[in-house]
């Protein structure tokens, strides 16, 4: 599989990363700005004793796109 250069945005910008896939590049960004962990009980008091809701996860359709690179 060819690599293709990603724009990945959020709300503080964009990054472009190199990859094969999306979820690859997707993940790179997430990786260096996110951290993930089990909630410890406190975690759990914390966060919902100041409002923060329980989001359940749901699939995202991340299938590449059928476009040709230069597109």
């Amino acid at each position: 599989m060819a690599e293709r250069i990603y724009i990945v945005r959020n709300t503080h910008g964009a990054r472009l990363v190199r990859a094969n896939l999306r979820q690859q590049a997707l993940s790179h960004v997430a990786s260096t700005e996110y951290t993930v962990s089990v909630a410890s009980q406190d975690d759990l008091v914390e966060q919902i004793t100041a409002g923060t809701p329980v989001e359940q996860y749901k699939a995202v359709d991340l299938v590449e796109d059928s476009e040709s690179p230069g597109n």
